[in-house]
């Protein structure tokens, strides 16, 4: 094999390795991956070690809505969380009895089957913040906890569950409060 020969090869070989690899770190980074539920701090919704289909582009684009499941990290460990946005910039945020209010008027939660009685609030939050609790309240370590996260720990926003596959489900409605 001459030189020239064994070049193109092994430019060829790199271009076959490099060109999936980027596309993929691409995807990872900006459009999509995958998170695993760690724990139980959202039952009965999600159920620890479920594998969510998680959208990265979707707060690129979209300002965060009430209702919606995200992931998200509390400080710069990067660790990720499963969590329910509750409070939006700007808004006061306080639970009374179990009962989440926002700006005073009670939120109706069908999705809640573990409330926790306990008093929180009331905590106004900033033009950058958001506030999360987890669905399965007496025992989530969420805003209650770690305080409001500044919108840009919103890692993305969940889509769908594709693990293990006799609970794969989409997750994209968001309750409606009203």
């Amino acid at each position: 094999m001459t030189k020239e020969k064994l070049l193109k090869e092994i430019v060829e070989w790199a271009l076959t390795i490099i060109i999936p690899v980027v596309a993929a770190l691409v995807i990872h980074t900006y459009l999509f991956t995958f998170a695993r539920v760690d724990g139980s701090s959202m039952l009965d919704n999600f159920h620890d070690n479920n594998i969510l289909g998680v959208s990265r582009l979707h707060y690129r684009l979209n300002e965060p809505q009430r209702g919606e499941i995200i992931t998200c990290h509390y400080d710069q460990t990067r660790k990720l969380y499963v969590k329910r946005i509750l409070g939006l910039p700007g808004e006061t945020v306080e639970m009374k009895a179990g009962v989440v209010y926002i700006d005073g008027v009670a939120l109706e939660e069908d999705y809640i089957t573990r409330p926790d009685d306990r008093d929180f609030g009331p905590y106004a939050l900033g033009p950058d913040e958001i506030f999360v609790m987890g669905d399965n309240r007496p025992v989530s370590r969420d805003s209650r906890a770690v305080g409001p996260l500044p919108k840009d720990y919103i890692y993305g926003r969940v889509l769908f569950v594709a693990y293990p596959f006799d609970e794969m489900r989409g997750t994209m409605s968001v309750p409606d409060y009203d």
